[in-house]
């Protein structure tokens, strides 16, 4: 099983264009289960809860499809504790338990913002690339 950390742009993305490469990345993992194992942090979770509860959500009526993404991440999804990396200096603090989670589980990173994860030994991958990383490896993304 291929570990996953999913940045939580990619959830709001997915939310707000249904049809586009985040929501495909994201159906691409749910309909491979058996391949992909998606990790989270409490804090990660969090900010999930928190991002997906702001008004560029409700303003446009996305709350039901909000807490729908929500709780299918929570059920698909493995809750870890990762170990704090506090000598790595971040573009973005906010993305610090994102690292840390993906560090801890040697997971593929799955985020829109490439340029805030330059970190050796780490993969990061945008949600067209995970697709076509999908494609290469067999794995259906349909």
């Amino acid at each position: 099983m291929v570990p996953l950390v999913i940045d939580t742009n990619v959830l709001l993305a997915a939310l707000i264009a249904p049809d586009g490469p985040n929501m495909r990345a994201l159906r691409a993992i749910v309909g491979n289960l058996n391949c992909f194992e998606v990790c989270f942090s409490s804090q990660i979770l969090s900010e999930y809860e928190d991002v997906l509860s702001r008004p560029i959500v409700s303003m446009r009526g996305l709350d039901p499809e909000a807490r729908a993404l929500l709780s299918l991440v929570k059920s698909i999804g493995h809750e870890v504790v990762p170990t704090a990396i506090d000598y790595v200096v971040y573009p973005d603090r906010k993305d610090k338990p994102f690292l840390e989670a993906a560090i801890y589980t040697k997971a593929v990173l799955i985020t829109n913002n490439l340029k805030d994860f330059p970190f050796v030994g780490v993969v990061v991958l945008g949600p067209e690339d995970f697709l076509l990383w999908c494609d290469e490896q067999g794995i259906h993304a349909g």
